[in-house]
């Protein structure tokens, strides 16, 4: 197993952790998240306002691909996300239920650490989670 996907496994247990100084640590000083830079303590910020309306909310990795040959260090994952939202989760009312959604990230590593960030969240799944009906029956 290589190093880079070691580094990740550590990244994400630090994030269900709640252990955002590891989280720091694993990532550049300015980390590129869906195209715009953040300094990591913002970065950690606004992952943190992401997260606090689930306490329970954990990551678990279903895929991850790892390619570390080459100029470029590169992670891709699918990562299931189950928890409990208590207040407004992404755009959400909470129900009192949890959720279980996907996320399809990709990252860039430079000299070890996380430096770019592209994700997607099936926010359809999660919206036919947290109101009345499913978009598909609407």
């Amino acid at each position: 197993m290589s190093s880079l996907k070691e580094s990740y496994k550590t990244y994400i247990q630090a994030i269900n952790d709640r252990n955002w100084a590891l989280v720091i640590s694993l990532v550049h000083p300015t980390v590129i998240w869906n195209q715009k830079p953040y300094p990591a303590e913002k970065y950690v910020t606004l992952m943190t306002r992401a997260i606090d309306p689930a306490p329970d909310l954990k990551f678990h990795i279903d895929i991850l691909v790892a390619d570390d040959a080459g100029d470029e260090q590169m992670v891709s994952a699918r990562l299931l996300i189950k928890g409990t939202p208590e207040k407004e989760f992404l755009g959400f009312r909470p129900t009192g239920k949890s959720v279980e959604f996907v996320e399809h990230v990709f990252y860039r590593f430079v000299e070890g650490k996380i430096k770019e960030v592209k994700t997607v969240i099936d926010i359809e799944g999660l919206r036919d989670q947290m109101v009345d009906a499913p978009i598909f029956a609407r």
